[in-house]
């Protein structure tokens, strides 16, 4: 828990009235009826929010979508406390998210939690995920499940992220969009939903083209979704089908201090000089099948993920990475009740092949490995086959003690077998190795029902979390595994309260994490490749709050405050002590402010977001100073019999702030900053013909 000191007294105030206001209702006239109860997969038993013992959003379909540019997941959850995104705007390095600061360490894409979509895992069994292939603009719901829950998936000690797609179940039509805004943005959209008596489906399409704001930083992409579901007398089905095909995603690599005070649209010189950029393609198939089975339900899920990649880092050396994944699983579960106890046990296998190279670029741009003494003499720098395959077995139950009280637990034990077979031999020597981990998760959490529409539960967990095959990169620059890294594992414990009075709805968490061996990342050399190693203990204390207001029916106020101390306790660095620094790239404070007004076919929506400082590096030598961006959107909808057009206008960064897109933590000679664009502006129009 967090010591008194460190939770400001505006927290303390905001809880305190939190509180109060949960024990005198106010329901003016004209004020919204109590939500309905929303209900969440991403525990894996399906529940109530207000039966779950644990901290959980829900982000809706308008929050999600409306009037967005759908580039990057933080748009929609910025809105969450105990969440911080970073990097929207360079495609070729993916959006970074971190969750009570698990997954900040990760300097392309999402490490540290479990990432879903419509079921089927966007991670890996090694733990990384890319998150290039979901559709935003046709988000149904975002679930997020704030803390180390790995009793229920395995390998993660940040939290879920789960996300649903549109099936058809409330159909659009056919018809189709485009989108346009500065710095040559531009997406064209097509839809087909339709529902029947036993079935739906929802067929998406999109091409994006963006230009962007910083020179040397282009991206297109090209996405094809499908969500079927179809109702069987013995069973459900749904079947899903992604493909992705993004040609071009360039990288402007990351600016000093001083270059972008001169020109924050600039690009890095080594990214202008080697056209750093990525490509990838990638195709996704799944399903799922439910059906009753005995006194339970029976659940089996299969898919199956084919994806190459290709990419050149912003570096000489060894910067031109290439792989060709194939990516497939298969998880089963059968639920049932026992007296008052729901449990759900099962089974999760995946398999996860990667053909990787590393190809190397000299000072001249030629494809050699540079100095001429390196360990490497040709272009190649690596070549080996890598095969990640983990079973993970877990019973969850769900207890109801009396009509007041609710217990769940969770168990499961993972084993995951890292294998790296060595097809380069430089020098004549087999790197070739494998790694094993035999992991046991826990998790328990106990809810009160206080007073009605009013709950409190206390959670705790363990967790753990293997570095990924890129993280496991041997620093003496070979191939192989680094001997020296081992997996990080966390124990952490919430409390909370939330719960509905009248017009107000509010979520309160406060949380601490220890983790020992943290996975932290370095580079041996200025603008080199990253490596990683252990530190040795770090600790974790927060306060979440969120607060939801309904004055009315048109009006919904959103807050949103996250306020933490993350820092390390044991960590020793080249004989240099760190102990008790902040953990680099993660803000103290984060606060989110919405107000959004809805009438009929009109909305209107202006939200700001703050985010206080942070370091670039574990010294806490480098400071990034705070920072506040306000965006707006409005727009309309307009309906003549079957036809529905659909009009908005959005500005982002409305005041021009001077913000950092994304900050490259432990980056050598000063390269840390990312900015992120002035003032822009977003025009869509769509139009459907509906059923």
């Amino acid at each position: 828990m967090p010591s008194p000191r460190r939770v400001p007294a505006l927290s303390s105030a905001v809880l305190a009235g939190i509180l109060l206001s949960a024990g005198w209702p106010v329901s003016p006239a004209g004020a919204q009826e109590t939500l309905e109860p929303v209900t969440v997969t991403a525990p894996r038993l399906a529940m109530p929010i207000s039966d779950l013992p644990a901290a959980v959003d829900v982000v809706d379909t308008e929050d999600a979508t409306q009037g967005r540019q759908g580039l990057q997941m933080d748009e929609a959850l910025n809105r969450i406390p105990g969440v911080f995104a970073q990097n929207r705007y360079n495609f070729a390095q993916d959006v970074r998210i971190s969750i009570r600061g698990f997954g900040a360490r990760a300097p392309f894409g999402i490490r540290g939690l479990r990432i879903l979509q419509d079921g089927i895992p966007e991670t890996t069994p090694d733990g990384q995920s890319q998150v290039d292939a979901i559709d935003l603009l046709n988000v149904r719901s975002i679930e997020v499940l704030r803390g180390p829950n790995a009793a229920l998936y395995g390998n993660a000690t940040g939290g879920v992220v789960a996300i649903s797609t549109r099936d058809g179940s409330d159909p659009r039509g056919h018809g189709g969009g485009v989108l346009v805004g500065s710095h040559g943005f531009q997406r064209l959209e097509a839809i087909s939903e339709a529902e029947a008596a036993d079935g739906s489906y929802s067929l998406s399409f999109h091409d994006l083209r963006f230009d962007g704001y910083r020179d040397q930083s282009r991206a297109e992409k090209e996405l094809l979704r499908l969500h079927a579901a179809r109702a069987f007398e013995t069973g459900d089905l749904t079947l899903h089908l992604r493909y992705l095909d993004a040609p071009l995603t360039e990288d402007p690599g990351a600016l000093t201090r001083a270059e972008m005070e001169t020109n924050r649209r600039g690009a890095a010189p080594l990214a202008l000089r080697l056209e750093s950029r990525q490509s990838a393609e990638q195709l996704t198939v799944g399903m799922q099948w439910r059906q009753s089975l005995g006194q339970g339900r029976l659940r089996l899920g299969a898919f199956s993920t084919h994806r190459d990649y290709w990419q050149q880092l912003p570096f000489f050396g060894s910067s031109q990475v290439a792989y060709e994944r194939d990516f497939h699983g298969v998880n089963l579960g059968y639920e049932r009740d026992f007296g008052p106890t729901r449990a759900l046990f099962g089974l999760d296998l995946e398999d996860q092949r990667d053909d990787r190279t590393r190809n190397c670029i000299n000072a001249d741009l030629e494809a050699s490995c540079n100095p001429p003494d390196a360990p490497v003499a040709g272009p190649l720098a690596l070549d080996q086959r890598e095969r990640a395959r983990t079973r993970g077995v877990f019973v969850q139950t769900d207890t109801l003690l009396g009509d007041d009280w609710n217990l769940a637990l969770g168990l499961r034990h993972d084993r995951i077998r890292f294998e790296i077979d060595d097809r380069l031999r430089t020098g004549g020597e087999d790197l070739s190795g494998r790694r094993v981990f035999d992991e046991a998760s826990a998790s328990g959490g106990l809810l009160w029902h206080w007073r009605a529409g009013h709950q409190a539960f206390v959670n705790a967990a363990t967790a753990f979390e293997t570095p990924t095959f890129t993280e496991f990169a041997n620093p003496a620059g070979t191939g192989g595994f680094n001997p020296d890294l081992e997996p990080q594992s966390a124990r952490s414990m919430e409390f909370g309260v939330r719960g509905e009075s009248g017009i107000l709805s509010y979520d309160v968490t406060a949380f601490a994490a220890r983790v020992r061996d943290e996975l932290v990342p370095f580079r041996l050399e200025e603008g080199g490749r990253v490596f990683y190693r252990n530190a040795g203990r770090t600790a974790r204390e927060g306060l979440e709050i969120g607060v939801d207001l309904r004055p009315d029916p048109q009006w919904e106020l959103r807050a949103a405050a996250s306020l933490n101390d993350f820092r390390y306790r044991e960590f020793i660095v080249d004989d240099e002590r760190q102990d008790g620094n902040r953990l680099p790239g993660l803000p103290r404070e984060q606060l989110f402010l919405e107000a959004a007004w809805r009438d009929g076919p009109v909305f209107a929506v202006l939200d700001a977001l703050y985010t206080g400082s942070r370091y670039a590096d574990d010294a806490n030598a480098v400071k990034v100073e705070s920072q506040t961006t306000v965006n707006v959107r409005i727009g309309r909808h307009w309906d003549h019999g079957r036809l529905r057009a659909e009009g908005f206008f959005a500005v982002n960064n409305l005041f021009n702030s001077d913000a950092i897109d994304n900050v490259r933590i432990n980056a050598r000679g000063g390269r840390y900053f990312e900015p992120a664009p002035d003032r822009n502006v977003l025009v869509g129009l769509r139009l459907y013909h509906r059923p």
